[in-house]
């Protein structure tokens, strides 16, 4: 009977033990994800809840906000991320996620006076060499309802850019493997955009992209023409491009572009000085590799410009003139 009675005794111990692990245990997670984001990033950070299920691996993050630098501001900040965890990988030194799911997220990015942005000290190296330390697996992750803002603080009359509506399904992502595929779509400055991602490696990365604007408002390009020359006062360019990026290789990228129904003018003039119909670029072989090496293995140029004649009588009478054009193997001969 004693025996019995201590091992209920230690039982109850162990079960209320573990109890109380249980309950305190989000709390311990949320401090030190805390205290480590803020050595990290050097910014202030909050978060307001998390809830683990250490039996199924499951958990759930509200209330994340990361603030500028100065702190009185929110830099990045997202309602909920939902996650589920493959507790065995843990064993062999591996993150597998079989689920991420994130929720309602804002990033605010900013270009201050003095050309600087808000995130370049995020993106300083850290002096430490570069390497994996362990691998890390996403299954399925996907961004419902994401939002990033650019605020432009270097024009001489503040604007703000904003890309909404901003989803994104990635399956696969790893450092392990290297088929991974991501699609995003958004919209940006009222003009749908998308991206589709193939191929896609953590480390070293590895990724193949194809990014696609459809009708984007050639006029918010004016805030960043020199002033008083030309006004902007229509156009619409439609754009696809397909980027590789490898660690090894570095950067390549082919695509088009067209633009049409484009119309300048002089300030102060309500008669436009030129109208492009429609005028079409493409590109070939344009890489980008370590040490600042461009090259272009082939550029073509094609499309109308109408220009106001100056020695007419009419205000409206145009001369045609066509435009045409090819760079082959720039900046050098292409090699066989």
């Amino acid at each position: 009977m004693r025996r019995r009675t201590w091992l209920v005794l230690i039982l109850c111990i162990v079960v209320v033990g573990g109890a109380v692990t249980l309950s305190v245990l989000p709390e311990v997670i949320r401090r030190i994800a805390i205290a480590r984001i803020e050595s990290s990033t050097g910014r202030a950070a909050t978060i307001e809840r998390i809830r683990v299920d250490v039996l199924t691996g499951r958990f759930v993050i509200r209330g994340f906000r990361l603030s500028e630098r100065e702190r009185t501001m929110p830099f990045a900040d997202f309602r909920r991320l939902d996650g589920r965890i493959h507790l065995p990988s843990l064993l062999v030194g591996h993150l597998r996620l079989r689920d991420l799911v994130l929720s309602d997220s804002t990033v605010r990015v900013v270009r201050l006076p003095s050309q600087e942005f808000n995130i370049s000290d995020l993106l300083q190296p850290s002096g430490k060499p570069a390497g994996r330390s362990s691998d890390v697996t996403i299954e399925h992750f996907a961004l419902k309802r994401g939002t990033v803002t650019l605020e432009d603080r270097a024009l001489p009359e503040t604007r703000t850019w904003t890309s909404q509506d901003i989803t994104i399904d990635a399956r696969n992502v790893s450092t392990r493997r290297g088929d991974g595929t991501a699609v995003a779509r958004s919209v940006t400055a009222g003009t749908p955009v998308s991206v589709d991602v193939k191929d896609l490696r953590l480390y070293p990365i590895h990724l193949r992209a194809t990014l696609a604007a459809n009708g984007l408002d050639l006029t918010l390009a004016q805030v960043y023409l020199p002033p008083n020359t030309i006004v902007m006062d229509r156009g619409r360019a439609t754009t696809s491009i397909t980027v590789t990026l490898d660690a090894h290789e570095g950067l390549l990228a082919d695509g088009t572009a067209e633009v049409s129904d484009v119309a300048v003018r002089r300030p102060g003039e309500a008669t436009p000085l030129a109208v492009a119909p429609k005028f079409t670029t493409s590109v070939s072989g344009l890489a980008f590799r370590e040490g600042g090496d461009v090259r272009i293995a082939r550029l073509d140029l094609d499309g109308a410009v109408k220009v106001r004649d100056p020695a007419a009588k009419r205000a409206d009478r145009f001369q045609l003139a066509t435009l045409r054009g090819t760079i082959a193997c720039w900046p050098q001969r292409c090699r066989n």
